[in-house]
């Protein structure tokens, strides 16, 4: 993780030094690198990082965000204790339309879709033979299960992109959506199982079942607009 933040840092310095003659409408028809610091600080976080791609004189353009988390880089699990054996994948495709373009900030609108893969394997005690969803299960047995939980969701967002002369971007957004999580054994376990989540407590995963629950997105991405602009 600090390498990440490392080369990201020094690609800002860099940034510092240019002295080109950058505003919202120069910036418009430039690719932009993003990095966003908020998702390290996510339960189930990851290293995150996307690339805006415009789409012509349109005022749309593309973004794609790619993010990867191990359990051992999760800061909100203090030393000494057991952290589950986790890793997180996830995946955010943007499609966002300027609609108003100022100096020195452009306001959106935009739609994304969500990909969140979280896999766990732990020897854990899985309830046997239960009445579902809340009912008492036959019997207990500890083993090891492998479970992968999905996340797919939609949202619907708003928000502004500030662009500074040290080729640095600064955005700013909120949106709201719906997200649906899913459940999936990958160890072989009989139907009618309740398995504990291994970062929540009192919370039980029971696999191939569905949640459709209303979904928040809020935050901001640094990033570092690339190509030669005129001095």
């Amino acid at each position: 993780m600090m390498l990440f933040l490392a080369v990201f840092v020094g690609c800002c310095l860099s940034g510092l030094a240019s002295f080109g003659q950058i505003d919202a409408e120069t910036a418009q028809k430039h690719v932009i690198v993003k990095f966003a610091p908020l998702s390290l600080f996510d339960f189930d976080n990851a290293v995150q990082f996307g690339v805006e791609v415009p789409l012509g004189t349109t005022g749309m353009s593309l973004q794609q965000d790619l993010g990867y988390g191990p359990a051992a880089m999760n800061t909100w699990y203090s030393q000494g204790v057991d952290r589950p054996n986790k890793e997180v994948f996830k995946s955010r495709t943007q499609l966002r339309y300027y609609y108003l373009t100022r100096r020195r900030m452009k306001p959106y609108i935009a739609g994304e879709l969500l990909l969140k893969k979280v896999i766990y394997r732990d020897n854990k005690w899985v309830g046997m033979e239960c009445d579902q969803p809340w009912g008492n299960c036959g019997y207990v047995e500890n083993t090891l299960v492998k479970t992968r939980r999905m996340v797919h969701a939609g949202h619907v967002k708003a928000g502004m992109q500030f662009y500074f002369s040290s080729r640095i971007a600064l955005d700013l957004f909120a949106g709201l959506g719906f997200r649906n999580i899913r459940v999936r054994t990958i160890t072989d376990l009989p139907d009618n199982t309740r398995i504990p989540r291994s970062d929540r407590w009192f919370e039980y995963d029971t696999p191939n079942e569905s949640e459709f629950l209303p979904s928040l997105a809020l935050g901001f991405h640094f990033g570092i607009i690339l190509g030669k602009f005129e001095d």
